[in-house]
Order: C-alpha cells, then sequence, then structure tokens
C-alpha cells in the first residue's frame, strides 16, 4: 500500500509543478488525488484488508427524532442491566443515523 501512496504523492508533486510551468490541464485532479491518498493512508494506518474483507452498513434514520446509537459489550449477558458502553479513553462513541459502521467479515 506504501508504494501506491508514494506513487500517488509523486503523481500530485508533477501535477504541482506543471501548474506552476501553466499548465493547468491536470489541476482538477490534486483534490482527487489528495482524497485517494487520504483515504489510502487511512487503510494503511488501520492495517485493513481487501475491502471484500469488510461489510459496511449504514445506520438507519431511527423515526425517533435524534437518536445516538451506542456500542455496548453485552459481557455475556442477554440482560440488558449487565451490558456496558464502550468509551475508548473515557469517550463515548456517538454514532448517529448515516453514519457508518465497518465490520470484519
Amino acid at each position: 500500500m506504501k508504494d501506491i501512496i508514494t506513487l500517488l504523492q509523486h503523481k500530485k508533486q508533477e501535477i504541482i509543478t506543471e501548474l506552476k510551468q501553466g499548465n493547468t490541464s491536470q489541476q482538477g485532479l490534486i483534490s482527487q488525488l489528495d482524497k485517494a491518498i487520504s483515504w489510502l493512508n487511512t487503510v494503511e494506518e488501520h492495517q485493513l484488508d481487501t475491502a471484500k474483507h469488510y461489510n459496511i452498513h449504514q445506520l438507519p434514520d431511527t423515526s425517533h427524532g435524534m437518536s445516538f446509537f451506542h456500542l455496548m459489550i453485552d459481557c455475556e449477558s442477554s440482560d440488558p442491566n449487565d451490558w456496558v458502553e464502550y468509551t475508548p479513553n473515557n469517550n463515548a462513541i456517538e454514532m448517529c443515523m448515516g453514519d457508518l459502521v465497518i465490520v470484519k467479515k
């Protein structure tokens, strides 16, 4: 993954050099390259594998106003009173409609 990120960064630099020389034909590619590099860096940082190894779920509109979804640890119990909210670094993860959840298959 690092090789393709480096390749895209080099391509971006080539376009910037061309822009400085007055060639604006590929100017629109810079923002697309920035997006691609950003996403690929995230994939690399989190060591995500092939896309087909994940399911992506979009959280639904609950039609209950502005509701949040909570990520719970069930403590091997079906009783919600035993559940504990997952709060990394003592911060709740506030998810709401439209947010995406990526789950490894």
